[in-house]
């Protein structure tokens, strides 16, 4: 039978955890909160990017899927599995070493487990993400700001490089967006990107937003390594918060590093307010060489 032969890796013959097979869907234990279907496990376990394993015994399943798009980083979205958890996501971890990752994720916002339970699964708490909001939201005073921003045609390939270049020189190694992530991104319900140039027609700074109903959330922010220092960060900020207020958002949410203090004392000064219960742990366990985070 396909299911005891399909996994074997570097696991003994007698484990019984497997490749999930799409024909074996129909048998996973899936908990009523299950944030999968059949069909999108069906979808995953045909996808050469994602990994769920399954214990054909109990069941229990764990998946993951590439953290932004990116091959070399697997995200953990979803343990369905008590007794048997720690087994799975072992075998996860023996999986992405098998496909040359570097990493494997599991953010605390998708799996709110006990401390103890990552620490001996052989994961550390790599970053602390922190919530922020502002509420009641208006217009913030005008005046002319530059440079101008316009906004950012993705299927357009120099532009769309042009971004992935500012991203990549902005944001430390874990929260690089792939190119995939920006077509995901970009095609994403009330995604709006929009770039500042300088004189020259140079990339400086883009902002990234989210805009439904009376609600915003400011994706990103990112100024180039050779522009910091002039303000130009308050002034995308600025930016970012009158364009979504004007396309009608009351209350605004962004998400941030705990480190990252030149962000948070950006966005405190600007009157945002953190919202501590919704601030979460982001567990790692690395394979390859250790990256700065």
């Amino acid at each position: 039978m396909t299911e005891t032969v399909d996994y074997i890796r570097e696991q003994p013959f007698s484990s019984p955890i497997r490749l999930l097979q799409p024909e074996n869907v129909g048998r996973v234990r899936q908990s009523w909160d299950s944030r999968y279907s059949h069909a999108d496990l069906r979808a995953m376990s045909m996808s050469a990017d994602c990994v769920v394993l399954w214990n054909f015994q109990t069941g229990e399943y764990v998946a993951g899927a590439p953290w932004r798009h990116r091959r070399e980083v697997l995200e953990v979205t979803e343990i369905s599995g008590t007794g048997g958890a720690l087994e799975l996501v072992q075998s996860l971890v023996d999986e992405a070493t098998f496909r040359d990752m570097e990493l494997v994720l599991v953010p605390e916002r998708v799996e709110r487990r006990q401390k103890q339970f990552y620490v001996a699964a052989g994961f550390e708490a790599i970053e602390e993400i922190i919530i922020y909001e502002l509420h009641n939201v208006r217009p913030p005073m005008h005046r002319p700001l530059r440079p101008s921003f316009q906004r950012v045609d993705l299927k357009d390939p120099v532009q769309k490089q042009e971004i992935i270049e500012l991203d990549h020189a902005t944001f430390p190694w874990l929260w690089w967006n792939s190119p995939d992530e920006f077509d995901n991104y970009g095609d994403a319900n009330g995604v709006v990107i929009e770039l500042a140039r300088d004189d020259k027609g140079a990339p400086l700074a883009y902002v990234g937003y989210t805009r439904l109903r009376g609600w915003g959330h400011l994706d990103r922010i990112a100024v180039s390594p050779e522009a910091q220092g002039r303000g130009l960060g308050r002034i995308a900020l600025e930016y970012a918060v009158a364009r979504m207020v004007s396309m009608g958002a009351r209350r605004i949410g962004l998400s941030t590093q705990a480190e990252n203090h030149v962000s948070r004392a950006l966005y405190e000064s600007f009157g945002f307010q953190r919202n501590n219960t919704h601030d979460y742990l982001l567990y790692g366990r690395w394979i390859g060489q250790r990256r700065e985070t």
